[in-house]
């Protein structure tokens, strides 16, 4: 009797883990995202002369058939901006943070080339729908509000796109107010570092347990990491679609591409067929 009480406990316990980790069982058409190499914040150069989430970058993806991946938040007067870091000080040099600053102060800080930090509307409108982004919706400040300025911003683009973000909740926004956006959860393995993240949220993304909150219709995870149970039983069991991040040589890309769907690479340029 005993034996059967400690099976039932561990099939249960099992059961709520799966269904902690599934992604949804369904997910929008990906034909025009599937089949690209996209660019990890643009075609840049590690801010030497073109800067990473600038225009230019942007600009040279779309130049040389590239997808890309960039980040987006909002401002202190809610204007929503293409950048990466909390704070100015790695790209632009000064310790200020961005979602305290107005759009106007932004422009007092410029991007390593002398460019300013661009608005999401003016990425946008260079892209036209040349080639597909994926959109990284970032979490410090408000992260609903950047999530539906998001939303909004995107509603009368009519490239191809996807949406994807590390913290669940901004994703749960578009699962409950544009289920038919396709939405990634962003994920990682590896030991923890303090500058990341808090170490119970590493332990959640690590292990896939934020999928219950976000739902998503595939996950990015961290390529160099890909070696958790969870992964393994996500990739096996449910099938999802992947992006793999960042991934900064040829033979990764290669390893990779027969598993992931949405490849994300930095720093090097691919070998393509020539056919591509």
């Amino acid at each position: 009797m005993g034996f059967l009480w400690i099976a039932a406990i561990l099939l249960l316990v099992a059961g709520l883990y799966l269904l902690l980790i599934a992604p949804c069982d369904h997910h929008p058409d990906a034909s025009q995202l599937e089949g690209w190499l996209y660019a990890h914040r643009g075609l840049h150069d590690g801010n030497v002369k073109v800067p990473e989430n600038s225009l230019q970058a942007f600009r040279l993806a779309v130049e040389n058939g590239y997808g890309m991946e960039l980040d987006v938040q909002l401002t202190a007067d809610h204007q929503l901006v293409v950048f990466h870091d909390k704070t100015l000080k790695r790209v632009c040099g000064v310790d200020r943070v961005l979602h305290t600053l107005t759009y106007d102060e932004l422009q007092l800080y410029p991007l390593p080339d002398g460019s300013t930090i661009p608005l999401f509307s003016q990425v946008l409108s260079l892209v036209n729908g040349r080639t597909p982004l994926i959109v990284e919706v970032k979490y410090h400040g408000n992260v609903t509000a950047i999530a539906k300025a998001t939303h909004e911003a995107l509603k009368d683009y009519h490239g191809p796109y996807c949406v994807e973000s590390f913290h669940p909740v901004a994703m749960r926004y578009f699962r409950q107010n544009a289920p038919d956006i396709l939405r990634g959860q962003l994920a990682y393995g590896g030991k923890w570092k303090k500058e990341d993240n808090s170490l119970p949220l590493h332990f959640l993304l690590k292990h896939l347990l934020v999928n219950c909150i976000s739902r998503p219709h595939f996950v990015a995870y961290s390529v160099p990491t890909d070696h958790t149970l969870a992964m393994w039983l996500m990739k096996n069991l449910f099938h999802p679609l992947l992006a793999a991040w960042t991934i900064r040589e040829q033979i990764v890309l290669e390893d990779c591409q027969e598993d992931y769907d949405f490849p994300i690479f930095e720093l090097f340029t691919p070998e393509r067929d020539e056919e591509d």
